[in-house]
C-alpha cells in the first residue's frame, strides 16, 4: 500500500510514486543547483530514473516519451498526473499550481508547503527609463494590496473548483458564501426555539388560568355550603336550648 504524500519529505523518502519537472525549466534548475541535501537527493533520483527510462525505450525500440518523468511543458506534466492514477507527482511553480488546481475537471490538487519563495519581474533593457517607472508602479500596487486582489480575483474567486487551500498551501479563509448555510441553520434554530418557548409560555399560562378558575368556582360553591351549615348548626342549638328550657320549667314549679 502506497503511503500518503503530505510533504516533499514523504515524496523523497519513497519510490512508489515517481515525480518530475519540466525539462530545462526554472524548477529543474532549482533542484539541479540546490545545495539542500533533500533537494539534491530528489534531483539525483529524477536524473537516474530518466536515464533508466531512456535506456529502456532504446531496448524496446520505442519512440514514446509518455512514461518519462521529465516533460516538455506544464500541460504535459498536468496531463501525466491525471493519467498516472496516482503514480506520478508533478513539481511546478506555485502560481501555475494554484491556478491549474482550480480548473476543471478538478482532479488535481496541491500537496504540502512551498519549497522556496521567488518573485516575478518585468525585464527591460539596461538603462531603459521604463525600469524605474515600472518598479514604482509595482511597489505602489503591492503596498495598496491591488496585486493580491487581482490574484484572488483570477485564481480563487473565479476558480472552477473548491480546492480548500489558499496560496501557501494552508487552509483558505472562510467567507460568507461558505458559512451562509450554518447561519441559516442557526437562525432557523433560534426561531424554532423562540416559537417553542412562546407556545410553552401560553400553555402554562392557560393552565394556570384554568387552575385559578377551578379554585374560584370551588371557593364560590363552598361559601353557601358553609353558610347553610352555619345556619343549620344555629337552628340546632336553638332547638336544643328551647328543649332544655321546656324541661327545666316544670321542675321549677314543683318547688
Amino acid at each position: 500500500m502506497t503511503p500518503p504524500i503530505e510533504s516533499v519529505d514523504d515524496l523523497a523518502n519513497q519510490n512508489k510514486i515517481l515525480y518530475g519537472v519540466v525539462e530545462g525549466g526554472s524548477t529543474a534548475a532549482f533542484f539541479e543547483d540546490s545545495i539542500v541535501p533533500l533537494y539534491k537527493k530528489m534531483w539525483n533520483f529524477m536524473v537516474s530514473t530518466s536515464q533508466k527510462q531512456i535506456e529502456s525505450e532504446k531496448q524496446t525500440i520505442s519512440n514514446s516519451t509518455s512514461n518519462r518523468i521529465f516533460v516538455s511543458s506544464y500541460a504535459d506534466g498536468i496531463e501525466k498526473v491525471r493519467t498516472s492514477k496516482g503514480k506520478y507527482a508533478f513539481l511546478l511553480e506555485e502560481t501555475t499550481n494554484n491556478y491549474e488546481s482550480g480548473r476543471r475537471p478538478c482532479d488535481t490538487m496541491k500537496v504540502g508547503q512551498n519549497l522556496n519563495t521567488l518573485g516575478y519581474g518585468i525585464a527591460t533593457k539596461i538603462g531603459n527609463p521604463l525600469r524605474v517607472s515600472l518598479n514604482l508602479a509595482i511597489l505602489y500596487l503591492q503596498e495598496k494590496g491591488e496585486l493580491k486582489k487581482l490574484e484572488n480575483k483570477w485564481w480563487y474567486d473565479r476558480g472552477q473548483c473548491d480546492t480548500g487551500t489558499s496560496d501557501g498551501g494552508t487552509s483558505s479563509s472562510l467567507n460568507l458564501s461558505k458559512v451562509a448555510g450554518i447561519f441559516y441553520i442557526l437562525l432557523a434554530g433560534m426561531v424554532l426555539s423562540m416559537c417553542t418557548a412562546l407556545i410553552e409560555f401560553l400553555f402554562r399560562k392557560n393552565k394556570e388560568n384554568r387552575e385559578k378558575e377551578k379554585n374560584r368556582m370551588r371557593n364560590s360553591r363552598q361559601k353557601p355550603k358553609k353558610a347553610i351549615m352555619a345556619s343549620c348548626q344555629k337552628a340546632t342549638k336553638m332547638k336544643r336550648r328551647s328543649k332544655s328550657e321546656e324541661v327545666s320549667s316544670p321542675r321549677s314549679t314543683l318547688f
